[in-house]
């Protein structure tokens, strides 16, 4: 495996003018990809730049940052898929957060439910990255509304609201 530390270890001249930089595809914590090599094992696994992306991303969460879980898939007691779904809810923690995810999930990934999963990286969330956890409480209350419509013939009132 070809793990680079540092960005500037990441970067390469090749040719000139061309610059390969590794790019960050996983959360917080996973190592950076070259963007050539990337490409090319996209194209060895026949996806889309956007989906092979995607997906090569969830792999290096689930390796990197997900590593109980991971341990999980390799044993063969969770589907690949299910790891990848993890993956995506953990993409955006942090190292902390994810790990925390990770370990609360690893003995019954494989039989939790979703709404289980997504209390737990909401839970992590608050716990490890309060002002994250303000900023999305905050956003949701900016979409409260209610809304009261115009009398209809009848002497009946549309209402809509969300509260």
């Amino acid at each position: 495996v070809n793990v680079v530390d540092s960005l500037e270890g990441a970067a390469t001249i090749a040719e000139g003018s061309y610059l390969d930089t590794g790019v960050p595809i996983a959360g917080p914590g996973a190592p950076l990809v070259s963007e050539f090599g990337l490409m090319e094992l996209i194209a060895v696994l026949g996806r889309t730049p956007d989906g092979g992306r995607a997906y090569v991303g969830r792999v290096l969460e689930c390796a990197w940052r997900l590593p109980e879980t991971f341990a999980q898939v390799v044993a063969g007691r969770v589907e690949p898929w299910r790891a990848e779904r993890v993956a995506d809810l953990t993409h955006s923690l942090t190292a902390e957060a994810a790990a925390y995810v990770d370990h609360q999930l690893a003995i019954a990934v494989g039989h939790v439910t979703w709404a289980l999963i997504e209390r737990l990286v909401t839970e992590a969330i608050i716990r490890f990255d309060p002002e994250r956890a303000e900023a999305d409480r905050q956003k949701a209350a900016d979409q409260r509304h209610f809304d009261i419509g115009e009398v209809t013939a009848e002497g009946l009132v549309y209402v809509d609201g969300l509260l």
